[in-house]
């Protein structure tokens, strides 16, 4: 709670003074202050209780991680109403959730909201990515029960101190943040305008200060600097941190990097052959190369909509569902969980027809245990179940979606993309339930299936046991009554 309450307070009073220039903010500007003083001085108070905190076991990682995403979207839910930006709970809470799990997954019309929400909203993305980096190079090599290969060779990439780890982690994040606003500008986007996207470009979060996202913009020079900056977005942060510790070696030896730039460079040649695309050639292109840095990023933006060809539809899913590499503030199945599912499945060929062949399973040099590969096969099980039953829900809950309509936004909000790749799915306005679905799948989808499984068994168990305490005793003592 109190890491909750001194982040958002932080947002909540930095937001708070963007309209003051102007006037412009009234009733927004003033609750998002007088919200942002309280949590801060109540945060304040609170400072000795950081020395309790304490990361050292798995189950410590995940219900840190887990209450702070929750506490965070109650609070943010709460002034978000307060402030009267939305007018119902599901929707505060499905803006709350798409903005801390960076996921462009919106109902609000970004080109009315007043300054101070749309910095608010870029913010909350920025912290949300740095969040996700954190947990993967910092809390899972802690618990050592993570699926992640960047999680087992973390500290070879950035010091073996976590605390000197999350400095690392954190200048590399705004050095990136810095660039992509300095390149924007140049481009032509605008002061407020590109800083709003640098904070949610570098996070892979994909909210925008336009109601029609980059297209808005009409401008090539814009879409070539977002491309980039989303593809780096998609990358292993530690890949560039070796490039600026001149570890070529190291990058050479890395496999998620090799199959990274073939989907990426693949996807985008495949998208102009097999595309829509119309007008000149480098505006085709340009076309294909944002489409796929933002689907394999799982940023979100979009240029031109997201109306595929069936077979380009296909191609599209694929690269949303693997999402970036591990180390990435994206989400997804994961390149390098992509990786191991080849491999495995090919040494299950191999030994079908020799079954003396002995082949261990290597990612990025680092060989994957038989453990591993278990929960490789469970969590892909579960990958498919999450996305049908949220595919099912929303089905439910509005019955205009097709079944392709309802598995791509569920796909979508489950890996913390955002928009879905159909027109459909993009344009429907969903009730509590489709909210409701929404905001559980990019709750999950951030936090990883596994952590967040562990913790619905905790609460599951820790309800039992409190309802059994409500109950009669039951034994000897009856019997005397």
């Amino acid at each position: 709670m109190l890491y909750a309450s001194m982040t958002l307070g932080a947002i909540s009073i930095v937001a708070g003074f963007a309209d003051y220039p102007s006037g412009a903010g009234g009733r927004v500007s003033l609750v998002l202050l007088i919200s942002g003083l309280s949590l801060s001085l109540f945060s304040v108070f609170n400072l000795k209780n950081l020395k309790n905190i304490e990361l050292n076991k798995p189950s410590e990682v995940f219900s840190f991680s887990f209450y702070f995403i929750l506490i965070f979207i109650a609070f943010q839910s709460a002034l978000l109403l307060a402030s009267g930006v939305v007018d119902t709970i599901d929707v505060a809470i499905l803006e709350s959730a798409s903005g801390i799990t960076t996921t462009a997954i919106s109902t609000l019309n970004p080109e009315t909201l007043p300054t101070s929400i749309k910095l608010s909203r870029s913010l909350t993305q920025w912290v949300g990515g740095l969040g996700a980096l954190f947990y993967v190079f910092v809390a899972t090599p802690i618990s050592s029960s993570g699926d992640n290969p960047s999680a087992a060779y973390a500290p070879k990439i950035f010091s073996r101190k976590p605390l000197k780890r999350m400095q690392e982690i954190s200048i590399l994040y705004i050095g990136l943040t810095i660039c992509v606003f300095a390149a924007l500008n140049v481009a032509g986007m605008g002061l407020f305008d590109s800083f709003a996207h640098s904070l949610t470009t570098s996070s892979t979060g994909g909210f925008s200060t336009k109601v029609s996202s980059i297209s808005s913009f009409q401008s090539g020079p814009i879409e070539w600097v977002l491309i980039c900056a989303m593809f780096l977005g998609g990358l292993n942060l530690g890949i560039i941190w070796w490039i600026g510790r001149k570890k070529l070696q190291s990058i050479k030896s890395n496999n998620e990097l090799r199959l990274y730039l073939v989907m990426f460079f693949g996807g985008a040649a495949l998208f102009w052959l097999k595309g829509d695309f119309v007008g000149p050639f480098d505006y085709q292109v340009r076309d294909a190369f944002f489409k796929v840095s933002s689907l394999l990023s799982t940023t979100g933006y979009t240029n031109t909509g997201w109306e595929f060809s069936s077979g380009i539809s296909a191609i599209a899913l694929l690269l949303l569902a693997t999402g970036g590499m591990a180390g990435s503030p994206g989400s997804g199945f994961g390149v390098h969980r992509l990786i191991e599912l080849i491999k495995y499945l090919r040494r299950e060929l191999t030994r079908k027809y020799n079954r003396q062949a002995i082949r261990k399973i290597k990612v990025s040099g680092e060989v994957v245990n038989e453990r591993e590969l278990d929960k490789l096969q469970g969590y892909t099980a579960i990958f498919i179940f999450i996305i049908a039953t949220g595919s099912f829900l929303l089905s439910l809950d509005s019955e205009s979606l097709q079944i392709e309509d309802s598995i791509a936004v569920s796909l979508s909000a489950f890996v913390t993309a955002g928009p879905p790749i159909t027109e459909a799915g993009l344009t429907n306005e969903y009730g509590i339930l489709g909210n409701s679905t929404l905001s559980v799948l990019m709750v999950v989808g951030r936090l990883s299936i596994l952590p967040a499984a562990y913790m619905v068994l905790k609460l599951s168990q820790t309800i039992k046991l409190n309802f059994r305490g409500l109950l009669p005793n039951e034994g000897p003592s009856d019997e005397i009554l």
